[in-house]
Parts: C-alpha cells; sequence; structure tokens
C-alpha cells in the first residue's frame, strides 16, 4: 500500500505563517500585503505567497481586490457576531470531549497558555498575551480529539483572533477581565464541572462582539 506523505506544501506553510501574523497583529487590519515583501519575509517565491493568500481569503482573514492588490480583512460586524456563535458552538463541544477523554492534557494546555498570558500581563506585551490567548482556546480544541473540529476551528478562528489582538493593542479592552475568565475557567475544568465551564467559556467569547460594538460610531440623531 503507499504511503500518503503528510508533509506540508510551501504555500501551506508560508499560509500557516501569514495567517499567525495576522493573529497576532503583526500585520494590522486593512494592511495592504505586498506579495513581493511577503516573499522576501519568509525566503520563497511569489507564487506561494499568491496562493497563501488564496487559501486566507478562503478563511477570511484576507481579502484580495483585482487591481488592487491584497489586504487584511477589516472587520463586520454582523460577520464578527456570526464567528463567535460558530467559535462558541465548537469550543463548547470540545471542553466536554476534552474534559472527559484528555482531562491531565487540557488542563496542561490550559495553564501553560495561562502562564503566558500572566507573563504579558507583567511585561505589558498585549501581542505576547493574545499568543497565550491563542495558546488556551488552542488547547481546549486539541485536545478534544476530534479531527473534524480541529480543522473547522483552525479555519475559522483567524479573524477572531486577529480582532482580538487587535483590540487589546488599540482599544484598552481589559486583559484583567480576560485573565479572569481564563483562570476561572480552568479552575472549572479542574473540577471537571463542565456545565461552569461551557459557561464561562461562551461568556468569554461573546465579550468580543460586544467590545468591538461598543466601539462603533453611533448614527447622529
Amino acid at each position: 500500500m503507499t504511503q500518503h506523505s503528510t508533509k506540508k506544501s510551501v504555500t501551506e506553510l508560508t499560509a500557516e505563517k501569514i495567517r499567525e501574523a495576522i493573529i497576532l497583529g503583526a500585520f494590522p487590519l486593512g494592511t495592504k500585503l505586498s506579495e513581493q515583501k511577503l516573499a522576501d519575509l519568509y525566503q520563497v517565491s511569489r507564487s506561494p505567497v499568491r496562493e497563501a493568500l488564496v487559501l486566507l481569503q478562503i478563511e477570511g482573514l484576507v481579502r484580495v481586490f483585482p487591481k488592487r492588490g491584497s489586504f487584511v480583512f477589516l472587520p463586520d460586524e454582523c460577520v464578527i457576531r456570526d464567528l463567535c456563535e460558530h467559535r462558541s458552538i465548537l469550543e463548547v463541544a470540545c471542553l466536554e470531549l476534552a474534559v472527559r477523554t484528555n482531562h491531565a492534557g487540557l488542563l496542561t494546555g490550559m495553564q501553560d497558555g495561562i502562564s503566558h498570558m500572566q507573563d504579558a500581563i507583567k511585561d505589558g506585551d498585549t501581542k505576547h498575551y493574545s499568543r497565550g490567548d491563542l495558546m488556551f482556546h488552542r488547547s481546549v480544541v486539541a485536545n478534544s480529539g476530534n479531527s473534524s473540529m480541529i480543522k473547522s476551528y483552525e479555519t475559522t478562528i483567524g479573524p477572531l483572533m486577529a480582532l482580538r489582538s487587535h483590540l487589546f493593542t488599540i482599544s484598552g479592552i481589559s486583559l484583567e477581565r480576560s485573565m479572569q475568565e481564563h483562570t476561572e475557567m480552568l479552575e472549572a475544568c479542574t473540577a471537571r464541572d463542565v456545565a461552569k465551564a461551557q459557561a464561562i467559556c461562551t461568556q468569554h467569547i461573546y465579550h468580543l462582539a460586544e467590545h468591538f460594538h461598543e466601539l462603533q460610531p453611533t448614527a447622529a440623531l
């Protein structure tokens, strides 16, 4: 039987690097993405960069306009709320699976993420905080053991995490409240209180949509 290689292509690896940069705020929302500069940055030709941007467009992280180029997405309130709903459904389901099937791995992953976030708060480093936040939530999904959910999560979480990094950086969103919610979620999972952990998780996710809504300009009377 022929074995199928799981080695990732140059395009996939390039897409991963650009995705991570957008999610962590290295490329701010609305930024124009130069294919040549990205090719130079990641030491590849322009072809895999162009193909990577198409993949990221499908995920909602990049928008490609004919004759204008490629840009990091700009958030839309309705889309953000839809993505929050999608993410909440996935994470809540994954929490239950992870507590039941890989409790120790879940707690370790959550604690690693929290440790990163605690260090980031001490240093006042919002980008490092975003990385810890991402580690925490990815551990919930990864430890569910459900490959379909993991794949779905990774291809839809980007815009929300990028928006979170943006809000941490420019709008003064409370890192302390975020930290408290992560800590409470860990405590609930440690006690195997799935219902409480799910309730905290849902509230935590929707805070992003609420905060984004608060930042939108109100219509003049």
